[in-house]
């Protein structure tokens, strides 16, 4: 059989049909189920036309249903390009157009939010599949996916990965992790970003299992999360997982990514969780997923990013392309197996980037604009980047992009973006406000406005948090932008909000006093009207104070709830109901998703038929 991203899923599923491949909240999935559905739509799709080089849309929700529609793209011989139901229509739209994307498949759940122009097929759809219509076999250099990336132009660029870079990938996963527990691999990542490939096939290709959350934030509400094994996170996650006391009990193996990792953090995890092995990975998405990779051992001082992987080619070059000694910080560049095709539809980027390279006749390098450092044992020291680029909680953003879609609002005169702790921050000179004193403030009302506006264009990672307005933007000696001189947000209780909606119930002030203490505001200053968000909350707090909550009124409270009920009126209007019943647009919701849950489990294997 062709080596391919997953032809060793289905010489598992043929060697142990009956072992279990998916954990979700629809149940469990075997092999031998997720292999007939998946192979059953991978004909379906042959017959509406894909094949080699046609992209397949992947408009689905975090069901098992989500990875039947990767396998069946894959085995239908065409790469997958995912699309979150949950992102803008105009970002969705922009993707599917700029990779081509003829063919879409989707469920009847996220039907509506695909964005228009491609064929829609949609799983649990009764067709007759046409005569013949088998799968064309892919060769290693085939693309199997493309991920979209912020782009420092104002708009997303898609990477473009082979079959043949997955294939080294999986290879050397096999090496790093001898002797690890994979027999529940944690699925939390978003198959948006390429920390998936690494959860999905890492254990469908092995014979693990997949235990399919949501995000990170629903690790503790899972079921089956005491079958997890291995868990991949980013470290601020980890971090707040630590602090909600929400990690898998039955964790060994730990794989940080995404972000900087501290020693501090690695001590903490050895100390609180039951793993054994920590490691450390890095790599750009143009990579395939990492080109470097380290065991963190104990009590070992600041963690590198690991030693070269076996498949990549590694240079940490000057200005003038020429390899630096070990010590002396330089730009990675990286080649090999793993280096993708190129951005889609970008040939002047894709030059730019992916250079020739001068040590390796007819072969090309991916500046990756990232400075590092040989140590004198061989392992990378991270030093920092070349250019705008962050990495914010996993996600890779360009503040050009942010900067560009700020600068839209036509209430916006100039911006800029940061990071700022934990937080995405947006600095905004108003349009019309030349009376505007020096120095930094917040005004809620103008913020609603232009991060609503933003949602309707960016993926929520990629929208500010808080949205600082200046009379002007600091300025360097040369007149441009001096990132540094960017101040820290004012408090959240100097907000200027109009008069303050305080508590006026026991539940309301009960939950003031919760709020107040998880994001360190006196509970008096609390708008009861203010969402969690604007407080300067984030997704991971909401697992605390779920858990806060469940302890102080006796209830079980979840964190979707605290997704449907986003300020302290709505939750204490919730709580306050004496049924426990909640409002209609809710209820509705959860039926949807329990009759889908009920699908999924006697559904058997019609799924894409």
């Amino acid at each position: 059989m062709t080596e391919t991203l997953h032809s060793e899923f289905v010489v598992q599923a043929v060697k142990n049909p009956g072992a279990p491949a998916v954990y979700s909240d629809a149940g469990v999935l075997t092999y031998g189920e997720l292999n007939e559905r998946s192979g059953v739509l991978a004909e379906r799709l042959v017959a509406v036309g894909a094949g080699p080089g046609v992209p397949v849309g992947i408009c689905v929700e975090r069901t098992p249903d989500l990875l039947v529609g990767i396998l069946a793209a894959l085995r239908a011989g065409s790469c997958y390009v995912p699309l979150d139901p949950r992102y803008p229509a105009d970002r969705l739209d922009f993707m599917v157009r700029d990779s081509g994307t003829r063919l879409l498949l989707t469920t009847p759940a996220s039907r509506a939010d695909c964005p228009a122009g491609p064929t829609v097929v949609v799983l649990g759809d009764t067709v007759t599949t046409e005569p013949g219509a088998k799968p064309v076999p892919v060769v290693p250099g085939d693309t199997a996916y493309v991920i979209y990336t912020s782009g420092s132009t104002g708009t997303p660029k898609g990477v473009a990965v082979r079959h043949s870079g997955c294939v080294a990938m999986l290879a050397e996963m096999d090496r790093i992790f001898e002797g690890c527990d994979l027999s529940g691999v944690s699925a939390a990542s978003s198959v948006c970003f390429d920390m998936s490939v690494m959860e999905i096939f890492g254990a469908l290709c092995r014979g693990g299992a997949v235990v399919l959350v949501g995000s990170a934030v629903h690790l503790p509400e899972s079921q089956y999360v005491d079958k997890i094994t291995h868990l991949n996170v980013v470290p601020s996650v980890m971090n707040g997982l630590l602090d909600a006391g929400a990690l898998p009990p039955n964790v060994r193996t730990i794989v940080f990514g995404g972000e900087a990792l501290r020693s501090k953090l690695v001590d903490r995890a050895y100390r609180e969780t039951s793993a054994d092995r920590l490691f450390n990975a890095y790599g750009p998405t143009e990579g395939t997923v990492f080109c470097s990779f380290g065991l963190v051992p104990r009590d070992a001082g600041e963690p590198t990013i690991g030693r070269p992987s076996a498949s990549a080619r590694v240079y940490v070059l000057d200005e003038n392309l020429m390899q630096l000694p070990a010590g002396e910080y330089g730009e990675l560049y990286l080649g090999g197996v793993g280096l993708a095709h190129g951005y889609v539809s970008r040939p002047r980027i894709t030059a730019e980037r992916f250079v020739p390279d001068p040590f390796v006749d007819g072969e090309r390098m991916y500046r990756t604009g990232d400075i590092v450092r040989f140590t004198a044992d061989g392992e990378l020291q991270f030093g920092g980047r070349t250019d705008h680029q962050v990495k914010l909680r996993g996600h890779r953003i360009e503040l050009e992009e942010v900067e560009a879609r700020l600068t839209g609002c036509p209430e916006v005169r100039e911006a800029a973006a940061a990071v700022q702790g934990n937080r995405l921050v947006g600095y905004v000179v108003p349009e019309g406000d030349g009376h505007l004193q020096d120095g930094a403030r917040l005004d809620a009302g103008l913020q609603s406005v232009i991060t609503g506006k933003l949602s309707a264009e960016l993926p929520d990672y990629m929208v500010p948090a808080t949205i600082v307005f200046l009379a002007a933007l600091p300025l360097g000696p040369g007149g441009k932008l001096d990132r540094a001189a960017l101040p820290e947000p004012p408090a959240a209780d100097s907000i200027s909000a109009g008069p303050l909606t305080a508590a006026s119930t026991p539940t309301e002030a009960a939950l003031s006093e919760i709020w107040g203490q998880l994001l360190d505001l006196e509970p008096a200053s609390i708008d009861v009207r203010a969402a969690f968000y604007d407080l300067g909350g984030d997704s991971l707090l909401l697992i605390r104070l779920a858990r806060l909550m469940t302890r102080r009124f006796d209830r079980r409270v979840r964190v979707a709830d605290l997704f449907s009920f986003r300020d302290i009126s709505s939750l204490g209007r919730w709580l306050d109901e004496e049924s426990g019943a909640t409002p209609e647009v809710v209820q509705s919701a959860r039926r949807r998703a329990n009759t889908r849950r009920a699908a999924l489990r006697g559904r058997g294997t019609s799924i894409g038929g």
